[in-house]
């Protein structure tokens, strides 16, 4: 049979054009972001994996938009490195972390996972590419055995997003009848693979810049602050050596807490890592908090097993801190992950001191500080049970006046005690802990209990609602809180959020003994990059009553 030109033509036509719409297809076929489906104690799932041709070392950075919310208002919960990968999900170790992650949120490739990702399509034949060689005097047959592709240039791997701001706050005491002003800023940044590199800078910070200053007042929104993390951090899956410097966690013994200072480590096996870190504890929802205090230590970290079986993570070290460079503690630390799946996790830690003599009337030996334990199992995605057990010797000194803002929950809860977390519906999240402690000197055990219910987004009205309950009995005092936090988008992306609570504790360590509080907050981008936020806080109290005016102007990066 005779075929004209124009029908050959025709049918060249139909067959590119078939072509195309497959690699169109496939490309499409492609997701960009995934989620967070559950979430163990240094590691999350998300729900991708060799089908979406991810890989081990690959990284990806975690974010958070409440549904409803602009695009401005997404959060950088943290970084994270994938570690294990199976057909459709993948186990993702978290390196940095500005928030605890959460089931729901967001996770994007960083743009050199997405450069190895579209090698890899390349190399099945899936896409289409034309396949730039170039030529630079060596041998062309060595290097193409080398590398399939040529290499992107550094800067293309670079990903920067965050924002800077100035901001101003003034202060309002009425027990002192005296006014104060401000002058600060505040940086939010992710900034990951730096210049090609394996240099990180993840974090936020916000402090005071100059103020004038008549009162003494440290506000809720000053400690508040001091929690911030913000660090430089070196991280090669596949290199032997690591290393951070600013307010960061110490890899593998997150327990010690925030340090300002660094670390260094170096990779001794495949699944031995040693480490070293100095630095000093200014964070005030630590239980042991102290200003002033320095601390250097060493540690072991181990790693075995299966992400998608058993996994056992565990790292023991030792560290020695001064006060004003007075000596105060010298303690050996352990902390222990074990996972079988996404279904049952245990995490442990402890922190053990040797017994000074001088202080502890000629005793000598190793004497238990502080110590916590928690096994969760999680049958469904929605429902999950856990049991804790939470020790502590002595009196703590985290600065009570964070109790309300849930900060400080995890030592609410001496002895033993059992919770459950459920989501009947979609969006809604029921949480709830009882428990009994007893102190040195009780004659009977004491039930505490926690209740939490949290509607992410509320039908017809559009509002994000996050109401709880706490009462506690522990070492350092009892009482109880209780808290509700509500935001909503107004007009277009301007957000109004309204944060309360009323806070009753009974201790020797404060004479705060009640206290309510109400923050409102509004958030304005008013052009692409630009943002307005201003906020009030209404403060009253037996040892504190005061007002707090701020407000910020600033540039966001995305």
């Amino acid at each position: 049979m005779m075929r004209s030109p124009a029908n050959i033509a025709l049918l060249a036509f139909a067959a590119t054009f078939s072509l195309r719409a497959a690699d169109t297809a496939a490309a499409k076929a492609q997701r960009s972001v995934f989620h967070v489906k559950y979430v163990a104690h240094d590691s999350v799932y998300i729900d991708a994996g060799t089908a979406d041709d991810l890989v081990e070392g690959m990284t990806v950075d975690l974010t958070r938009r409440p549904p409803g919310a602009a695009l401005v208002e997404t959060k950088v919960v943290g970084t994270a490195v994938i570690r294990a990968v199976a057909t459709t999900s993948a186990v993702c170790e978290i390196i940095s972390k500005n928030m605890p992650p959460a089931p729901g949120d967001e996770a994007r490739l960083s743009n050199a996972g997405e450069v190895t990702r579209v090698r890899a399509e390349i190399a099945k034949g899936n896409r289409k590419y034309l396949q730039v060689v170039e030529f630079d005097g060596k041998d062309p047959l060595e290097q193409e055995q080398r590398a399939y592709l040529p290499k992107a240039h550094p800067t293309e791997r670079t990903r920067m997003r965050g924002s800077i701001a100035i901001e101003r706050s003034q202060i309002n005491d009425h027990d002192s009848a005296s006014k104060s002003a401000e002058n600060g800023a505040s940086i939010h940044v992710n900034w990951t693979e730096i210049g090609g590199s394996h240099w990180n800078l993840v974090g936020y910070w916000r402090g005071s810049i100059a103020s004038n200053t008549s009162s003494q007042t440290t506000t809720l929104l000053d400690l508040q602050n001091r929690t911030y993390q913000i660090g430089l951090f070196y991280s090669n899956p596949d290199g032997l050596w690591g290393m951070g410097f600013g307010r960061l966690f110490v890899p593998g013994a997150t327990s010690l807490g925030v340090f300002d200072g660094g670390y260094l480590t170096h990779r001794l096996t495949n699944s031995v890592s040693a480490g070293f870190f100095a630095g000093t504890s200014p964070d005030p929802t630590q239980w042991n908090f102290t200003p002033n205090r320095q601390t250097a230590g060493t540690f072991l970290k181990i790693q075995r097993g299966d992400w998608e079986g058993v996994r056992w993570t565990g790292t023991v070290g030792v560290a020695v801190s001064r006060v004003n460079w007075r000596p105060e503690r010298q303690y050996v630390f352990t902390e222990n992950t074990i996972s079988i799946g996404r279904v049952v996790t245990f995490y442990q830690n402890a922190q053990a001191d040797e017994r000074n003599p001088k202080l502890m009337n000629g005793e000598t030996g190793v004497q238990l500080s502080q110590s916590f334990a928690t096994l969760r199992w999680q049958p469904h995605k929605r429902i999950s049970f856990d049991v804790n057990h939470n020790y502590m010797r002595g009196i703590p000194t985290f600065d009570t006046r964070l109790l309300g803002s849930g900060l400080l929950d995890q030592y609410l809860f001496t002895g033993l005690s059992g919770g459950i977390r459920l989501e009947p519906i979609q969006q809604l999240m029921i949480t709830a802990s009882v428990g009994q402690s007893r102190r040195n000197g009780d004659t009977s055990h004491a039930l505490n209990q926690y209740y939490g219910i949290a509607w992410k987004r509320l039908p017809w009205v559009a509002l994000r609602v996050d109401a709880r309950y706490t009462k506690f009995r522990s070492s350092f005092g009892d009482g109880e809180y209780r808290s509700i936090g509500v935001s909503r988008d107004v007009v277009d992306n301007v957000r109004l959020q309204f944060e309360g609570g009323i806070q009753e504790i009974r201790s020797l360590l404060t004479s705060q003994t009640k206290a309510h509080y109400l923050n409102t907050t509004v958030d304005w981008p008013f052009a692409r990059h630009y943002f307005l936020t201003g906020g009030w806080l209404y403060y009253r109290g037996q040892a504190q009553n005061y007002d707090q005016l701020y407000i910020s102007m600033g540039y966001r990066i995305r």
